[in-house]
């Protein structure tokens, strides 16, 4: 109704919330509402920017698989560039002490990403099959973000053609998490995406269905994961004390 963003968090806040929970297609928008407002804000999703507890949830589904994540090798594979997954996995697995390797193509690495604490490639193949073969520890594979690729285009971009790759096709053969690549994991490496998946485009319905997959353990950490965040958001420097005197 033409509402401006601080109008309306202020409107809510007004209702004497204890939290806010917010997901906005700006970047920054979630620190600029924290500065806003008193009460916790958690960010669920802002822009291409940050997803923290999407984060959160992948780190405790692998040490759940893997136990401690020090030295383990996670290569995220996809459309880095409009991911904020792929930035706060980053960020969190490389304090967990975890190596990141991110696999994308050209036009799908951000700018800047040189400056991240992770390595980089063009080339899939060469990160599961070359010197590195067999130290690979999980791989996760992201969406290809078609919503954020519109260019322009009457309506947004319904395929990737020629818009950051010339075909589905190419980058399916490239990039996609095929049967064969598949094969080439070493035994204990599970496969992780934070979903909803682009099945035969980014992941073969082989993989995603394998025992490999960790699609719905991530689901189900999130809900664990999340109650976490809220309850210590919620109870603060007391939740510790509360913990022990539910327990």
């Amino acid at each position: 109704k033409g509402e401006s963003l601080r109008d309306t968090v202020l409107t809510v806040a007004a209702l004497g919330v204890d939290a806010l929970v917010v997901r906005h297609n700006a970047s920054g928008a979630v620190q600029r509402i924290a500065g806003w407002v008193c009460c916790p804000v958690i960010n669920a999703g802002d822009g291409t920017h940050e997803h923290p507890t999407q984060a959160l949830l992948d780190a405790y589904s692998l040490r759940e698989r893997l136990g401690d994540l020090c030295d383990r090798h996670v290569v995220i594979v996809g459309d880095i560039t409009h991911s904020r997954v792929a930035r706060s996995n980053v960020l969190l697995l490389t304090t967990l002490g975890a190596r990141v390797t991110l696999v994308a193509p050209p036009t799908l690495m951000p700018a800047g990403v040189g400056a991240w604490d992770c390595a980089t490639s063009w080339d899939l193949d060469s990160v599961l099959t070359g010197k590195a073969a067999g130290d690979v520890d999980a791989v996760m594979m992201l969406r290809v973000q078609r919503e954020r690729m519109g260019g322009g285009l009457p309506g947004g971009a319904r395929d990737l053609d020629g818009v950051f790759v010339p075909t589905e096709r190419e980058y399916a053969i490239g990039y996609g998490l095929s049967p064969g690549r598949l094969d080439l994991l070493p035994d204990h490496a599970p496969i992780l995406h934070p979903g909803p998946m682009n099945r035969g485009l980014e992941i073969s319905s082989i993989a995603a269905d394998s025992a490999r997959s960790m699609v719905l353990d991530q689901v189900q950490s999130g809900v664990a994961v999340r109650m976490a965040v809220l309850y210590r958001m919620l109870a603060g420097a007391d939740a510790p004390a509360l913990a022990e005197a539910s327990a």
